[in-house]
């Protein structure tokens, strides 16, 4: 049984090191994230988050207003019509700067974002974009940010 557990866990990393791979998950995360905003599947959504949370340039740290902001921004009846991936890759020094220019922002993805984290850009079908913080573990896909549509 702890074969097997190594082998995975080694097979696992040196996936995840593999570009067409982490393009897969790119497209995965962008086709699930948008299908659980135009299903309605708020609960998803809020397990899938993690606080603190970054929304556009606010800092969320409490987990009801996440589920606040999901419930609302779903109920409010947004849609993403024809989901593309645009641009994914890793989290760096200037990835700050996708979300706002400002050291509180700065601080938060030198604090709290996976130095393995990507920034997933989304093209909607209306043109505009959806910028998402991704975190990949081992047993799940999570949602550390949200950008957009700008």
């Amino acid at each position: 049984m702890k074969r097997l557990l190594f082998i995975t866990t080694v097979v696992a990393i040196v996936l995840s090191s593999c570009a067409s791979f982490m393009h897969m998950q790119d497209v995965n995360s962008v086709s699930d994230f948008s299908t659980f905003i135009n299903k309605g599947r708020i609960d998803t959504l809020i397990k899938m988050s993690r606080v603190p949370f970054l929304l556009d340039q606010e800092i969320i740290v409490l987990p009801k207003d996440i589920r606040t902001f999901w419930t609302n921004i779903v109920h409010a009846g947004f849609k993403i019509t024809k989901p593309e991936l645009e641009q994914g890759e890793t989290v760096n020094e200037n990835s700050y700067l996708e979300f706002y220019n400002s050291m509180e922002v700065k601080t938060f993805f030198k604090k709290y974002v996976a130095k393995d984290a990507r920034i997933i850009r989304l093209k909607t079908g209306t043109g505009k974009s959806i910028l998402l913080i991704i975190e990949l573990k081992l047993l799940g896909r999570y949602i550390r940010g949200f950008k957009g549509p700008y």
